[in-house]
């Protein structure tokens, strides 16, 4: 029978293996999924090694100064000249990660500081939707009519500038994702979620794993899989309802999927796709929306609502506004 002790050392050994190999090219990330999910203390033990490898690599310049000038050799590099390797060092278990755990506490409380990679914007028109790939594996999915702009430095930053992202990311906290949306941050280390921000209105979609949604320097909130957070309102109340993980970014499918969403909130997505903002009459802004909309090239979504509710589309100024027919 395997010690508790040894089975929480071979665990520590295997997630040193996993986080050597997540750079390389024959990365088995189904492997890698697999054995995160089959115990909770693989995940935990993941995350610790990674959390261990990026403080130390943010504070190697702290780190060597702690270590006498005349020695001969660097703890990584060979001779007086030798400098830490670039970012993500990895560290084995036992004699590897041990080394490791004494050099963090030789570490000063470290600074964080802002992504250097240049932002590269990417827009889509009213016909387009378009992928992205960052430099780890994770990727970005952008929906028609949407823009934001992203640095994929060390720490991935978006600026979410409008419209609808769908974004699958890489489990590793030492590339933890911020993305800025107006006055809030939503932040993430490993999972699959939408962000949809309109000038008046931010909903984040989760299909798996958690995020959280926060003004900067506050708590926020946190959100799981298979729930939807929207942020909307004079006050911005938060709403957090359940979200089934297969509709999460339905639009990808060219399917809007809504199961008992108030209308208010339906048509946030109708003014991505058809081309004109599309706004509600406070009067049947309660009403409830179930069913599958088929988005085609966006011109007969606002009928399917006629068809599905007592409401009907007025054109003021080239935008649409839903009122009520009884």
């Amino acid at each position: 029978m395997t010690q508790p002790g040894r089975r929480q050392e071979e665990i520590r050994e295997k997630a040193a293996e996993w986080h050597v190999r997540i750079d390389s090219d024959a990365m088995d990330w189904d492997g890698f999924a697999a054995w995160l999910d089959a115990d909770p203390a693989h995940r935990a033990a993941y995350d610790a090694v990674a959390l261990l490898d990026a403080e130390i690599v943010a504070d190697r310049e702290a780190i060597r100064a702690t270590r006498p000038a005349n020695d001969a050799t660097d703890a990584i590099g060979h001779g007086a000249a030798a400098t830490f390797r670039p970012r993500r060092v990895r560290w084995w278990a036992g004699g590897g990660l041990a080394a490791a755990a004494g050099l963090a506490v030789l570490a000063t409380p470290h600074v964080r500081f802002p992504s250097t990679a240049a932002a590269v914007v990417y827009r889509t028109g009213p016909v387009e939707t378009r992928a992205i790939g960052l430099r780890d594996g994770s990727r970005i999915v952008i929906d028609r009519n949407s823009e934001l702009a992203l640095r994929d430095g060390d720490s991935p930053e978006v600026e979410m500038r409008g419209g609808s992202a769908y974004f699958d990311i890489r489990h590793d906290p030492a590339r933890a994702m911020v993305i800025r949306a107006g006055d809030y941050e939503v932040r993430d280390i490993g999972t699959r979620f939408d962000v949809i921000r309109t000038p008046d209105h931010l909903a984040v979609a989760v299909a798996e794993g958690r995020v959280t949604v926060a003004e900067p320097g506050q708590e926020g909130l946190l959100v799981g899989g298979g729930q939807r957070v929207d942020i909307a309102g004079p006050g911005k109340e938060a709403t957090i309802r359940r979200q089934d993980a297969d509709d999460v970014a339905s639009w990808r499918d060219g399917r809007l999927v809504y199961d008992n969403a108030p209308l208010a909130l339906v048509a946030v997505d109708l003014s991505r796709y058809a081309g004109r903002a599309v706004s509600v009459d406070p009067a049947v802004a309660g009403l409830r929306v179930s069913g599958v909309l088929t988005i085609g090239d966006g011109s007969r979504l606002v009928g399917q609502i006629e068809a599905l509710l007592p409401v009907k589309a007025t054109v003021e100024d080239h935008r649409i506004r839903l009122v009520g027919t009884l």
